[in-house]
């Protein structure tokens, strides 16, 4: 995962915690899920 990635990531997931309604939009309901999913897939 390159540093771009990184910080879109970062971004994602703070979008997230602050807007429960983006989270349910593209499906994610836990955050740790989330980055332990993305964790797997490198």
């Amino acid at each position: 995962m390159d540093t771009a990635q990184k910080i879109r990531l970062i971004r994602m997931i703070e979008k997230i915690e602050k807007n429960p309604e983006f989270s349910s939009k593209i499906g994610v309901r836990n955050t740790s899920e989330f980055i332990s999913s993305k964790q797997s897939k490198k």
